[in-house]
């Protein structure tokens, strides 16, 4: 799987049509929760699911802003 070409402006440092999700969830996760929009997150959301993104703001070293939002959030 490769990611939706609005969601490849937040990975301007991977080849997009080298990009694999499913292999490295953390990175895309963390990077959307960072820096995504809507469009982007509704995108993670589709990938990954709800569950996953819960348990990766659980366990993970989001800015403490961006923690703190996911948190109240999901």
């Amino acid at each position: 799987m490769s990611i939706a070409t609005h969601v490849q402006k937040y990975f301007w440092d991977i080849n997009p049509k080298k990009a694999s999700p499913k292999s490295h969830p953390e990175y895309y996760i963390k990077r959307i929760l960072e820096l995504g929009d809507k469009k982007a997150f509704s995108w993670l959301k589709i990938v990954f699911g709800k569950k996953r993104i819960k348990s990766v703001v659980k366990k993970s070293s989001l800015s403490p802003k961006s923690q703190n939002y996911w948190k109240l959030t999901l």
